[in-house]
């Protein structure tokens, strides 16, 4: 539907709001809303500009006579720079004071947001400039209907072509004339860019109470489990929006009442996710605990071993902000398998979990069965239990040499010891390689060949057999397995092989100081990327060695020199 430039006056981006648009004062310092009521919603075809302002990203291609890499303060009215400049400012200094009812956070806008709409405002303003018009800024208040025609007429000649002009200047206009303050601005997790839901105010207590619980939780850094946290509360809020706008109870008020209250809870979320097309994920278990009630998925009685780690696992799990309908689902399919059982009178999950493998294959057995007394297929993920509970029962499935399987376990408990409790994928990262060198050590003693600690930091030729011994293990295993010897080597004070190469002196210290530098960007947890370093670092010290070993000039003293000898290189590379 065609925007009418008309309706793009003053006021006209909440026409329907009159009195009922909160109103800010200064307190302390601060931006303080005190909502007179709840803020209007939006309507459908705002929500969509505002969800293209916040989620498309500013094209660099520069549209109505913009020229590409031109500073954002050239070529417009001075008041319109400086007014989109307060406007910025302003914006940027936005914030909320939680009063318990309407709270939300801080209300900072993100910046991706702010530069966005900034963009838009400063396209048009150039425009309004190139063509002869008016300021924007000099008509708001005095001269709407010309600025009206203008912006018509920017679209008309190919600015701004998805209508993102309107939401901008919406945002734009609330810029007090002092150019100070915003005014007119509804309660909401941030000023522009979402769609604003009003819930129940109890519901919306606890929903912004947990979300700054879990933000509290994340690193300053952790930008996309941000916006874990933000979309669950947006659904909520939604949720409970829809649940005022019905004429049913809230959320809060069923959420740890009566069984039937619950039962009317869970039937109005079906409803909600009917009427919305879509399956919402709003988390009121999550809810549920952090009011202090028992979670739901301890409402099946498994064994005491399962219920241990099915439950440290699920907090895991969260602690990770893994989607929160997965992770509760798989743990309330544990828990329920887990009772079954012990109503059938069979062993628990834990007991076979990591066992023999009869053990293993009667656990499989009964978990058919379960499924096929359910009529469908129940998703429990023994292996994510495994990977939690048996990676080290697991690792002590091969039998390797005992001087082997001492020197793998305390290299893996040091290597376990630096990890924070959290550290779930590094954690299977450290097994798993402990995993391949047990097996590999077990496939070694079972050939009746020298162990690796017998042969790890020996003479040339016992480095050598072992290095045999590896390429003809996975040739057997028909994949390559990552052991990492030159890692154990380290362990037991040998130097690294990284450094057995002899390169010439200038290209060691250069090879070398590259490492270094390379190395010093990267933390302690990126082990897959040190990897990297490592083998690219040791190709240079083998072509270095290899140049030397034949006479030939060194890396360095040809690298940036003249195209002979750059060339010269090239064809020593490939010799």
């Amino acid at each position: 539907m065609e925007q009418d430039p008309t309706d793009l006056r003053l006021g006209s981006h909440d026409s329907d709001a009159g009195d009922r648009v909160p109103r800010r004062s200064s307190v302390g310092g601060s931006m303080r809303v005190t909502p007179q009521s709840l803020a209007p919603e939006r309507g459908s075809g705002q929500q969509d500009v505002d969800a293209a302002t916040e989620t498309h990203v500013v094209s660099t291609k520069a549209r109505v006579g913009a020229k590409r890499g031109r500073p954002a303060d050239r070529d417009m009215h001075p008041d319109d720079e400086t007014r989109i400049n307060q406007f910025a400012e302003a914006v940027r200094n936005y914030e909320i004071l939680p009063d318990g009812s309407v709270g939300r956070g801080d209300g900072r806008v993100p910046e991706a947001t702010v530069e966005n709409n900034l963009g838009i405002l400063r396209r048009f303003a150039r425009w309004l400039r190139a063509a002869n018009r008016d300021s924007m800024a000099s008509r708001f208040l005095n001269d709407p209907d010309s600025l009206a025609g203008d912006i018509a007429d920017y679209w008309a000649n190919g600015g701004d072509d998805r209508k993102r002009l309107n939401s901008a200047l919406s945002h734009f206009r609330r810029l007090s004339p002092e150019g100070q303050e915003l005014q007119a601005v509804g309660p909401g997790p941030r000023l522009m860019g979402r769609r604003i839901h009003v819930p129940y105010p109890d519901d919306a207590l606890i929903i912004d109470a947990l979300a700054n619980e879990e933000r509290s939780k994340l690193r300053p850094v952790s930008t996309s489990k941000r916006n874990v946290v933000w979309n669950m509360a947006s659904n909520q809020r939604r949720f409970s929006d829809w649940l005022q706008r019905e004429g049913r109870e809230s959320i809060a008020s069923r959420l740890t009442g009566s069984d039937q209250q619950q039962q009317s809870l869970k039937d109005d979320y079906s409803n909600f996710t009917n009427a919305e097309g879509k399956k919402i994920s709003v988390s009121l278990d999550r809810l549920r605990q952090y009011l202090g009630a028992e979670s739901q998925l301890k409402q099946h009685n498994p064994y005491p071993d399962d219920a241990l780690i099915i439950e440290a696992l699920a907090n895991e799990e969260r602690s990770k902000l893994r989607p929160a309908a997965t992770s509760r689902k798989n743990a309330s399919n544990q828990r329920k398998f887990s009772a079954w059982l012990k109503r059938e009178g069979r062993e628990s999950i834990v007991s076979r979990l990591t066992g023999t493998d009869e053990q293993q294959r009667s656990l499989q057995e009964d978990f058919r069965a379960f499924t096929k007394e359910e009529g469908k297929k129940v998703v429990v993920s023994f292996d994510r239990l495994r990977q939690y509970l048996g990676a080290e029962s697991q690792l002590k499935q091969h039998n390797p040499y005992p001087d082997d399987a001492l020197m793998i376990d305390s290299f893996t408990k040091e290597e376990l010891s630096k990890l924070g409790s959290d550290s779930t994928s590094k954690r299977k990262s450290v097994l798993n390689l402990a995993s391949n060198k047990r097996r590999f050590s077990d496939w070694l003693r079972k050939k009746g060949r020298g162990s690796i600690a017998s042969r790890l930091t020996g003479s040339d030729q016992q480095q050598q057999s072992l290095k045999d011994d590896l390429r003809a293990f996975t040739k057997a295993e028909g994949k390559r397995i990552n052991v990492s010897l030159d890692r154990l080597r380290q362990y037991l004070g040998a130097e690294s092989q990284l450094k057995q190469h002899n390169p010439y002196p200038d290209d060691a210290l250069m090879i070398d100081s590259f490492a270094n530098e390379e190395l010093s960007k990267l933390g302690s947890d990126s082990t897959s990327q040190r990897i990297v370093v490592s083998k690219l670092v040791s190709n240079q010290r083998k072509f270095g060695d290899w140049l030397q070993t034949r006479g030939r000039e060194s890396i360095a003293s040809r690298l940036n020199g003249s195209d002979q000898q750059q060339w010269s290189l090239k064809k020593d590379y490939q010799d």
